[in-house]
């Protein structure tokens, strides 16, 4: 079978369509898990994994595929999570130590 017919079999449209809902899938993913990060404000693990769905759901889109426009926008709102929890813990880091004293006086 020639590379051009194999481009016009089923199975090759099955597959493709497959893939695409997958990354679909994983952008979707991506944008829930950055959402619920920027939201409770306590969860760099759910910004990080919002980073890795991202990404795995970039990874072979064309670039006009709602999987890719899904990916970038749930990027960006990990990105800026991280970003501002960074800035956050650099403020006020020596809070946060006495904080943690305190809960550990508590316990």
């Amino acid at each position: 079978m020639k590379a051009c017919d194999a481009l016009r079999s089923p199975h090759f449209v099955d597959r493709e369509s497959f893939l695409e809902g997958r990354r679909t899938g994983l952008a979707i993913g991506a944008l829930a898990a950055s959402a619920v990060a920027f939201i409770s404000l306590l969860g760099i693990e759910k910004a990080i994994l919002a980073l890795v769905l991202a990404a795995l759901a970039m990874r072979g889109a064309a670039p006009s595929t709602p999987a890719r426009r899904l990916a970038w926008v749930s990027l960006s709102v990990a990105l800026l999570y991280v970003l501002t929890f960074v800035v956050v813990m650099a403020l006020f880091h020596e809070r946060l130590a006495e904080l943690i004293r305190l809960l550990q006086q508590v316990a």
